[in-house]
């Protein structure tokens, strides 16, 4: 079970929720924004994301950990050139991302 506290589970968690359930942005399938294929980083984070979610524990592999570094760095170089729900979408993204690296324990 998750060692985080009941309040930044029920974030996380709700976080989570919101973006299983949001469409990737239109028009930026492919797109590079500041350097960065928001595709290829979308999907590297998600599938660390999902993994950590699906063990319904408050650990996390050194790889994905690091990958969640990486993808909240360049997700917070990206946010400046967005707006509207690729924002949104986004914004969400990288508080997941976050949320985990600050809490998780790396195994």
């Amino acid at each position: 079970m998750w060692a985080l506290g009941n309040t930044e589970v029920l974030v996380l968690v709700e976080l989570w929720m919101e973006h299983s359930e949001a469409l990737f942005p239109k028009g930026y399938g492919g797109k590079d924004v500041n350097g960065i294929c928001v595709t290829y980083l979308d999907s590297n984070a998600v599938g660390c994301i999902h993994s950590y979610m699906k063990n319904n524990t408050n650990n996390i592999s050194l790889e994905h950990h690091q990958i969640l570094q990486k993808s909240r760095d360049d997700l917070a170089s990206i946010l400046k050139y967005l707006d509207d729900e690729p924002l949104q979408y986004f914004s969400r993204l990288h508080d997941i991302c976050s949320l985990i690296i600050v809490e998780a324990s790396i195994t």
